[in-house]
């Protein structure tokens, strides 16, 4: 720190006017906004925190937001913009907040647009099924938790296509193989009726429904119905959607049991 660096705000203030309130925008985790500062000292300044006046914003771990740490340095009469951000709860509602900052001898009123932020976290994220040739459903447990500040719902079912986990380039050139290749038209007809064969069916997923709340962690059951026709020693995929989130499934089907002693195969 040089000699002629004060290390106190009494020179910084805010540098706003009464009628124009603060701005900031964006998610709990990155609300930003631009405070207005001058250093009303020749000598170098630093500003160490900006206080905060709010009767519903909470900091990041649930306490009353207060003050703020902040570094900046100014010279001597500079006036400056300083970008900032407020570390508030992540679990904040949407809506807009109203409160005061401080900076020095000076308050200005502010105001927070805070939006709708949806974030499931899921584990795990790759579900595998082994499905025998007896076995038509299963069940598997999914932990979800909700990152973000909106509660979210889910229903008792959903559908999800199943396709058969075959290169879409192979599907396409056995399509052509299988074409009489006497036209551009047929060859065409072929590839797609080739691509439009890896999906095999529909998988039925039913649940409890829940309603998951911001913070909140829980597991839940699914009640995967696996569609009729599978091949044996197949491996066939679908991909489960819940907001954000997606679960990949990995079904594998082993091969058909063996005829009983006695019976014709």
């Amino acid at each position: 720190m040089g000699a002629n660096e004060n290390t106190t705000q009494a020179f910084v203030h805010l540098a706003g006017s009464d009628d124009t309130p603060l701005y900031f925008s964006g998610p709990p985790h990155a609300l930003v906004g631009v405070i207005p500062v001058i250093n009303t000292s020749p000598e170098k300044q630093k500003v160490r925190s900006i206080a905060i006046h709010s009767k519903k914003l909470r900091g990041a771990g649930g306490t009353p937001l207060r003050e703020v740490p902040f570094r900046a340095r100014l010279r001597g009469g500079q006036r400056l913009n300083l970008r900032a951000r407020l570390p508030i709860d992540p679990r904040t509602p949407p809506g807009h907040y109203d409160f005061e900052i401080t900076v020095g001898q000076c308050t200005l009123p502010a105001t927070a647009h805070i939006p709708e932020v949806v974030d499931v976290r899921v584990e795990p994220q790759t579900i595998t099924i082994i499905a025998s040739a007896k076995s038509s459903s299963c069940t598997r447990t999914l932990v979800c938790e909700n990152k973000g500040n909106v509660v979210l719902m889910s229903g008792t079912q959903c559908e999800v296509p199943v396709f058969e986990s075959e290169p879409l380039e192979q599907a396409v050139l056995e399509g052509l193989n299988k074409s009489d290749r006497k036209s551009a038209e047929s060859m065409a007809k072929a590839a797609l009726e080739e691509l439009a064969d890896l999906k095999v069916g529909t998988l039925v997923v039913k649940r409890k429904a829940i309603a998951l709340s911001p913070g909140q962690t829980v597991a839940v059951d699914l009640d995967f119905h696996l569609p009729a026709g599978l091949k044996p020693q197949r491996h066939y995929s679908a991909s489960l959607g819940l907001y954000n989130a997606r679960v990949t499934l990995d079904i594998y089907t082993t091969s058909k049991p063996e005829p009983a002693p006695g019976k014709q195969k």
